[in-house]
């Protein structure tokens, strides 16, 4: 069966969206689709369209050199992601057509409203095209109306890498636990906090461990979201949405973060047999909905969380018929958020495929 060729505009061009460019060129011989970047919109160096494809090489580049892709001859005016999402929907729409147009959304946090983002999922999919995000907030803030929107233009709505990188939880219940309900979760996901705890236990600076996680590309931007807790926050609110049919936002989660946390009182628990995460957790609330908490919590040394090592994640599900199910995360990298978005680029050409 001949490979399906999808269109990708990326909304968002920093870390991850480059580096999902490179992955695709890296694993084209082993994908069951072909691809061409149609589009490209940066927050700080402008944009690009091209029917025939953008040079994604060269945009890479011009950013990577603090250029604006107005340099590429295929530059429209248009500045921010919505515009270029609009246009693109005009561009591209025999490919939107027929199912073969997808956004992809990895721009910023916004633990506010979860926008613009929103917007730009809300958009892609009323011109029928396919989205893929690994922003947490459309999941975190509308989660049920942006599924709902999509099920109505017969679209998907995919956003594996907005929690666990490249680790399939979602996929992991959608596709493989039919009939299983989940009743709680808990879980560490905050990569940077886990890794700056950890350097703090060996004796090192929080300044220095942040640092770090920036200059690999894993904390935040504003590397606040990450040690207020809001990150997890925002990962709670979407673990809450999707598995335990919540309806809450990042602001309705019971946040703490590791702002106050000390390293002399993570060693102080160390060597009492405990170890300092910070915990995310959810649970179904008896009167409906969900409820969901993230907390900075002196675990014991029995506690599967509590081995979690320097970048390392892990999510528990409980369940009404397979008990407790884990899933640990040992890397956590670029690689493996870029790798959920290529993953999820396969499910929907699995899905043209099967037409």
């Amino acid at each position: 069966m001949r490979r399906p060729e999808l269109v990708l505009v990326l909304i968002g061009y920093g870390h991850v969206g480059r580096r999902v460019v490179t992955l695709l060129d890296q694993v084209a011989d082993r994908l069951d689709f072909t691809y061409r970047i149609g589009g490209i919109a940066t927050r700080h160096h402008g944009s690009a369209l091209a029917p025939g494809g953008v040079d994604a090489a060269r945009a890479t580049a011009l950013v990577g050199e603090g250029l604006s892709l107005d340099r590429l001859e295929t530059a429209p005016r248009e500045r921010d992601g919505a515009a270029l999402i609009r246009q693109a929907l005009e561009t591209f729409a025999p490919e939107a057509a027929d199912g073969r147009l997808v956004i992809v959304e990895t721009t910023l946090l916004d633990v506010i409203a979860g926008e613009p983002a929103t917007t730009h999922v809300r958009l892609a999919l009323e011109g029928r095209a396919h989205v893929v995000t690994a922003n947490k907030g459309p999941v975190a803030f509308a989660h049920h109306a942006l599924e709902r929107l999509a099920e109505s233009v017969d679209r998907v709505f995919l956003f594996e890498g907005a929690v666990m990188d490249g680790i399939p939880l979602f996929n992991l219940v959608r596709e493989t636990m039919p009939a299983v309900r989940v009743e709680s979760f808990r879980g560490v996901v905050n990569t940077t906090c886990n890794y700056v705890i950890g350097a703090m236990e060996a004796g090192g600076e929080r300044a220095e461990a942040v640092a770090e996680m920036q200059a690999r590309g894993i904390a935040e931007a504003d590397p606040a979201l990450d040690l207020d807790g809001w990150d997890a926050a925002a990962k709670a609110a979407a673990l809450a949405n999707v598995l335990l049919d919540g309806r809450l936002t990042p602001r309705q989660v019971e946040r703490q973060g590791i702002t106050a946390l000390t390293g002399r009182e993570v060693r102080e628990h160390l060597q009492q047999g405990r170890r300092v995460k910070l915990v995310a957790g959810g649970a179904r609330d008896p009167r409906g909905g969900a409820r969901a908490w993230v907390r900075v919590e002196a675990l014991p040394a029995g506690d599967p969380l509590a081995g979690l090592q320097g970048v390392e994640n892990a999510i528990y599900l409980t369940t009404d018929l397979l008990g407790e199910v884990g899933i640990v995360q040992r890397t956590g990298t670029l690689t493996q958020t870029a790798y959920a978005i290529v993953g999820d680029l396969a499910r929907i050409s699995q899905r043209l495929r099967e037409l």
